[in-house]
């Protein structure tokens, strides 16, 4: 997403390479049948009315302005989320009573702040920390929350205080950015929009970039699978980074930097259903014991997602790559979903499909900022050389950031493409 909104401003000036059958990225909607399913679902919300204004001017007439709901399935029961006056009816009153104190503790003794667990039990307490936020976050990063860095928690949830949330849920503010009540989202799924944001560029399918021909400061050409080389004078990298500093055969140092830097995989098992509904909700979180994390119903997404009579569901596996999930064999592994997801009748599932996906989200380890800026600063010493987006730059950022961080990339490249072809002879 983040190389489509660069090339979108660079415009005749660019080529996209792109190693996939499709452009988007981890921003892409799989065809299944007559159903369709994005790689995770993918809304957009922006603060920014820029960036919604440009969103809504590529889709035109075929965006979609859906009101948002999502549940959280723990110990056998739904609780609502984002937190509304319900949740506090179905939670036993001692977690109430502890949440309250241990809320109230951590306002007068916090801990020392050096790991996401740190940060969010001062920011909401030992006891809402550990029923909201401690399973579903180690289930999805794969390591335990003291081995979190606070960035993530500044990424995530800066913004979120328990005042926030109880404010939100008596409708008193909703200027929480998690909270948001409603979002964007294309009719035929995000990948339409990739698709319209990459029409009219020179897009360059199923070229994987395997290497550069560079100087000791500048790239000249990019060889594309492992034989053709594109000269240029300037690259903009969306690729993963441990790929970047292999191409570039970057010294020993920097390999090993790289080599610590972790990011996070994903499994998507798509479930078609011989039902109309499966649940009301876009997304229904579990931090429980099951193998998924996160399950959404494209169809509540829009209804051109699925047939009328029939629903599907993309049920997400956060993994490591390699590990054993991932080589997991498709049919067991569909069977173990299967066998787990709730209000579910074996029966009712007529046919699955399962995707993989590497690279999904880059992880904030405490101590991982040394690793990365050592990776950046040999990137930096290549001054045609940019990073860009989430998976290119390691940073978990949202759709709209790197929407906007393409497209300042962009415009800030064209306006220097500009200075230097002004520049007299």
């Amino acid at each position: 997403m983040s190389g489509l909104s660069c090339a979108s401003v660079l415009g005749d000036d660019c080529i996209v390479l792109e190693q996939d059958y499709c452009v988007g990225g981890l921003a892409k909607t799989v065809l299944f049948r007559d159903f369709s399913f994005d790689l995770g679902g993918h809304r957009f919300f922006a603060p920014v009315p820029r960036l919604q204004e440009f969103f809504r001017g590529i889709l035109g007439d075929s965006v979609r302005e859906v009101k948002r709901r999502s549940r959280i399935f723990r110990n056998n029961q739904f609780i609502e989320y984002p937190l509304n006056p319900s949740v506090i009816k179905q939670l036993p009153c001692t977690d109430t009573v502890r949440a309250l104190a241990t809320y109230c503790m951590r306002n007068f003794f916090p801990l020392p702040g050096r790991s996401f667990e740190d940060a969010a039990k001062n920011r909401f307490g030992d006891r809402l920390y550990e029923l909201f936020f401690k399973e579903y976050t180690a289930k999805v990063w794969g390591i335990p929350c003291s081995g979190l860095s606070t960035e993530f928690f500044d990424a995530r949830l800066a913004s979120v205080s328990l005042r926030k949330a109880i404010l939100h849920a008596f409708s008193f503010r909703q200027d929480v950015r998690s909270f948001t009540d409603t979002f964007l989202y294309p009719a035929c799924g995000i990948g339409e929009f990739s698709r319209r944001l990459g029409m009219g560029r020179d897009v360059r399918l199923q070229q994987k970039v395997t290497g550069f021909v560079h100087t000791a400061s500048r790239i000249e050409k990019v060889i594309t699978n492992n034989h053709e080389e594109i000269p240029c004078v300037g690259v903009v990298s969306t690729m993963p980074v441990p790929h970047l500093v292999e191409a570039l055969h970057a010294p020993l140092h920097v390999q090993q930097a790289v080599r610590r830097l972790r990011y996070r995989s994903l499994v998507c098992v798509f479930l078609v259903l011989n039902r109309r509904m499966y649940t009301p909700d876009h997304w229904i979180y579990f931090p429980g014991k099951q193998i998924f994390g996160r399950l959404h119903e494209p169809k509540n997404w829009s209804s051109n997602m699925a047939p009328a009579d029939k629903t599907g569901i993309c049920v997400e596996i956060f993994c490591d790559q390699l590990d054993a999930i991932w080589n997991m064999d498709d049919s067991r592994i569909a069977h173990e979903v299967i066998s787990e997801v709730p209000l579910l009748n074996r029966f009712e599932v007529v046919a699955h499909m399962v995707k993989r996906v590497a690279y999904a989200y880059p992880v904030y380890t405490i101590g991982y900022r040394k690793d990365l800026d050592m990776v950046r600063s040999f990137v930096s010493s290549f001054r045609n050389l940019f990073l860009v987006g989430r998976t290119g730059n390691f940073q978990y950022i949202n759709m709209d950031a790197c929407i906007d961080e393409g497209m300042r990339l962009g415009a800030r490249l064209k306006s220097a493409h500009t200075a230097v072809n002004a520049c007299p002879k």
